[in-house]
């Protein structure tokens, strides 16, 4: 048996300052929260690594199984690709027992007095796969991308006796302040025992290259300000995401029952496999979420048709606007209008996606739309983000994990809404077009928008965050 104390690490990754700032570290949970290329899959890698040597050193029980236990926790498998590249290439063949590919484990070699180890990478995508072992190293990936149902499964596994408990958290900011990753760093930045804090923004890695530096500036160009902020200089921001703007939208209450007079409209998301259907009534005039009526993934297309029929019934609802994408949505719009529903069918395309994506940003923006405190529909709005995909194009989209049909049904049934009362025809105005302006609670408070000439101004920045939005390349 090769003797793995011997290994010398250092002949396979040499930190740099910051990475060796976290390995230096005595804290039992370290949370790491750094701008992208930074270095933090590197940095978690060979802290796992040194937990094992480290661990190697002390005996453990033999009822220990396995005697040394570490997992990897990446938001989906596809995610995990990388990670799995890098612990093929980068764990010493001296360390390696065996490695089973389709079940994502590597054994690992050991000494006379803990004779093995067992590393394995888990997906949080599926929170009950996460079943409850004692672990003496986890290092969850991309932090801001699990969900908090996986952290509750995930907390035991280094609360049991005879394990070790580490633990290093990366990733960069998550996009709302109760998200697990953002409670669990603020618990470190206030230095509670056992927790250290470690912030660092892309251009912290002295192993980046002038174009490398170059290449992140040039992302400007494709995101918000606020977006490029939290990808790289790893800046908490509740509207960093794609949309911004979401507490000022908050106002109103769910209604059990109809208000007699008010007309009715809303937007219905067909749910894909493991995705809810979700039907949200808005006030047309007002643009006010009224209702909100969500079906579990498993329930029968049957139930779905008749829960849709008899709510569109008892609110009355003038226009229904339906997914009716693919197979599925376009059969299921059909049995809709059998049932005499006033449906309105709405193919979800590149194009059409990025339009309804954009409609509902630009309204969330003007706060010309408005919901209740709702969990679901905040936790999508917020978590929906920029995400750079390899070929370098932007992408807005839900992060995996997550799911975006709360999303989906409030800019369906947003397209149903009256437009938007304008300002200028309370000022004598004559704007052609359908284009509109209202100003933000922020201009309503300060008085920022007195003039004619304001206005058109404000017009023109919204105008161009419009454009920004196109430009981006959102695609499906």
């Amino acid at each position: 048996m090769p003797d793995v104390l011997q290994i010398d690490l250092t002949q396979l990754y040499t930190p740099h300052a910051g990475q060796a700032l976290v390995h230096a570290s005595k804290a039992k949970h370290k949370v790491l929260k750094a701008g992208r290329r930074w270095g933090k899959g590197r940095c978690a890698l060979f802290e796992g690594l040194n937990q094992y040597i480290q661990a190697l050193r002390m005996p453990a029980p033999r009822s220990l199984i396995p005697p040394f236990h570490m997992w990897i926790v990446v938001p989906t498998f596809p995610q995990a690709r990388q990670v799995w590249a890098e612990l093929l290439s980068f764990i010493p063949p001296e360390f390696q027992h065996s490695v089973l590919q389709d079940q994502w484990t590597i054994y690992l070699l050991g000494t006379p007095d803990r004779t093995w180890g067992q590393l394995e990478v888990k997906s949080a995508h599926d929170p009950d796969n996460l079943q409850t072992v004692g672990l003496d190293y986890l290092w969850v990936s991309e932090s801001q991308d699990i969900s908090n149902k996986a952290f509750e499964k995930l907390l035991p596994t280094l609360r049991s006796p005879g394990r070790n408990g580490q633990a290093l958290f990366e990733g960069i900011p998550a996009m709302y302040a109760d998200h697990w990753f953002e409670r669990v760093y603020r618990l470190a930045e206030q230095k509670a025992e056992g927790y250290e804090a470690f912030h660092y923004t892309s251009f912290d890695n002295p192993l980046l290259t002038e174009e490398d530096k170059r290449e992140i500036e040039r992302d400007k160009e494709l995101m918000p300000e606020r977006a490029w902020q939290r990808m790289y200089m790893a800046e908490f921001n509740e509207d960093a995401g794609y949309f911004s703007n979401i507490s000022g939208c908050i106002s109103g209450d769910i209604l059990k029952i109809p208000v007699p007079g008010a007309r009715y409209v809303a937007g219905l998301d067909l749910g894909r496999k493991a995705d809810a259907s979700v039907l949200t009534v808005l006030d047309a005039q007002d643009r006010q979420v009224r209702y909100i009526y969500a079906w579990d993934a498993g329930q029968s297309w049957p139930a779905q048709r008749e829960g849709v029929t008899r709510l569109c019934r008892q609110w009355a609802i003038e226009r229904l606007v339906v997914d009716a994408t693919g197979m599925g949505g376009d059969i299921f719009t059909s049995e809709l209008v059998e049932a005499n529903l006033p449906v309105e069918p709405f193919i979800i395309t590149h194009n059409s996606r990025d339009a309804l994506l954009t409609e509902l940003g630009v309204a969330l923006e003007r706060e010309t739309v408005h919901f209740p405190p709702d969990t679901n529909l905040l936790r999508q709005l917020r978590s929906f983000q920029y995400r750079k995909m390899p070929g370098g194009s932007i992408r807005a989209e839900a992060p995996e994990g997550e799911h975006d049909d709360y999303v989906f049904s409030l800019g369906l049934g947003l397209t149903a809404c009256d437009a938007p009362h304008t300002l200028f025809a309370s000022m004598g105005g004559n704007r052609s077009g359908s284009r509109r302006y209202v100003p933000t609670q922020q201009e309503a408070q300060t008085g920022g928008l007195r003039t004619g000439a304001a206005l058109r101004r404000h017009e023109v920045m919204l105008d161009r965050m419009v454009e920004r939005h196109t430009r981006t390349g959102v695609k499906e």
